[in-house]
């Protein structure tokens, strides 16, 4: 008896080791994942693919929600700069609640294991609108952790938690409105407080409210110390396209904006609703946003992106129409650290139709379906052409080049954009044509020219080189 005893016993603790070594081993190849890879979007109208979506943002998180608790989003920061990132969860208490929170899960060296560290609720109440950023905006030299998004009014939202010294969070300014702007002062090398402009406009009325916040040490909190009333009637503001929904916004924005405060290097952005792309560029770069989605409010739209490099890093765009040909474009990164990432786009940008451009009209995709170009060519001197919606290929004077192609109509002009990628997936240089087409007599393409031009603010220029010519052989 006392044998047959010893036996189950040891089947027992044999299959309680098996469990536990699958166990860890499940939890090691789900830190392994990549962090760009992490973040769980979850939108869906459809219930089916809602629950399964859920169930997949709760298998990457690293705790478990409480009853009734939906997580809608997961990201991996580094909230103190240590070697274990931390993950902030977006949550909705209830299915019934429209209110959002951010949950904080931290790693416990001693136990192994991720626990709720932190729990608070945010203004922004849009989940794929959320940008969250650990940076020390009191001063204390501590990083703090500021939320910013959409509630469902469209309206800009901030929430700042400051982080303690001994333990958690605690909320210091929640606010929404028109616009809500944080101000960082970058004048000394020491860390100072930041300031909030914060503009609220009350219905029916034309009368902006702007108040400013600064950070109050013996409060613990931002504290207002100014509010202005501007009367909108006595300073006009452009009310943006004409109508009220996305689409006009989207249709409105057709056309090649570029930046014109550096004429000698030139950016660009181009907004390609029909692919869902918002493209920036300059003479030697070029980038491609997906659009996520896209809200508007008045005069700004909002724009959610991510880019091919880190497709679950989050980009908010925000484009605020300022006149007929002017835009103010800024952009907001959802970093995994207190690192900010800075390319420069964010910017003003102008249409070629304003008076100190060349062109007379407004630079736009051309009427031309580009997927009617798309094949190989063959031109003199061994010369080749592949043009396809994903990597096109020029060798000119037997020199191979791979890259993206695109083409616009710039003053009524076809405009081909080829910009070369490395081997190792960098951008290289970038080359412009001057293209006409030949067409056969049932409209398919027979030839293309392509003459070599340059590209400014001030619009293309036409090199005056002996152009290229490609038959079509496929």
């Amino acid at each position: 008896m006392l044998k047959r005893l010893y036996i189950a016993a040891f089947l027992v603790a044999f299959a309680l080791a098996a469990w536990l070594v699958a166990l860890q081993r499940q939890e090691t190849l789900q830190a392994s994942i990549p962090i760009e890879n992490r973040t769980v979007m979850l939108e869906s109208s459809n219930e089916k693919n809602q629950v399964q979506q859920q169930s997949a943002v709760q298998q990457r998180a690293r705790i478990a929600p409480v009853p009734e608790e939906i997580f809608l989003k997961t990201i991996d920061l580094n909230l103190d700069d240590d070697e274990d990132f931390e993950q902030v969860i977006i949550s909705r208490k209830s299915t019934s609640s429209q209110a959002l929170s951010i949950v904080i899960a931290k790693f416990s060296p001693a136990l192994g294991i991720y626990f709720r560290y932190f729990d608070g609720e945010i203004a922004a109440t849009k989940s794929d609108s959320i940008i969250v950023q650990p940076e020390d905006v009191t001063g204390d030299g501590i990083v703090d952790l500021v939320v910013q998004g959409l509630d469902a009014s469209n309206n800009q939202t901030l929430t700042i938690f400051r982080r303690l010294s001994d333990r958690g969070y605690a909320k210091v300014f929640s606010g929404r409105g028109a616009s809500v702007v944080l101000q960082e002062n970058t004048e000394t090398e020491k860390p100072r407080a930041a300031s909030i402009i914060l503009e609220t406009r009350e219905i029916g009325s034309n009368v902006l409210l702007q108040s400013k916040y600064i950070w109050n040490n013996r409060l613990s909190a931002f504290e207002k110390t100014s509010e202005i009333a501007l009367d909108q009637k006595a300073r006009p503001i452009f009310a943006g396209p004409s109508g009220v929904d996305v689409g006009a916004f989207l249709s409105w924005m057709d056309r090649l904006w570029t930046n014109s405060d550096n004429t000698a290097g030139a950016r660009f952005l181009y907004l390609d609703a029909k692919n869902q792309e918002l493209i920036f560029s300059d003479q030697q770069i070029q980038q491609r946003w997906i659009m996520k989605s896209s809200e508007r409010n008045g005069n700004r739209l909002y724009i959610t992106c991510s880019t091919s490099e880190s497709s679950d890093l989050d980009r908010v765009v925000v484009i605020e129409a300022r006149a007929e040909n002017e835009i103010a474009v800024s952009v907001i990164d959802q970093q995994i650290a207190t690192f900010r990432r800075d390319e420069g786009w964010s910017s003003i940008y102008r249409t070629a139709s304003m008076p100190n451009a060349v062109a007379t009209e407004h630079p736009k995709m051309p009427q031309f379906d580009f997927s009617q170009l798309f094949g190989r060519y063959l031109g003199d001197e061994g010369s080749v052409l592949v043009l396809s919606p994903v990597k096109s290929i020029l060798v000119i004077k037997g020199k191979y080049r791979e890259g993206i192609a695109r083409l616009y109509e710039y003053d009524g002009r076809q405009v081909l954009d080829f910009l070369q990628i490395q081997q190792n997936g960098l951008a290289s240089e970038r080359y412009f044509y001057l293209i006409s087409i030949e067409q056969s007599k049932d409209g398919s393409v027979e030839r293309l020219h392509l003459e070599p031009a340059t590209m400014s603010a001030d619009g293309v220029s036409i090199s005056y080189l002996s152009p290229y010519i490609f038959k079509k052989t496929s």
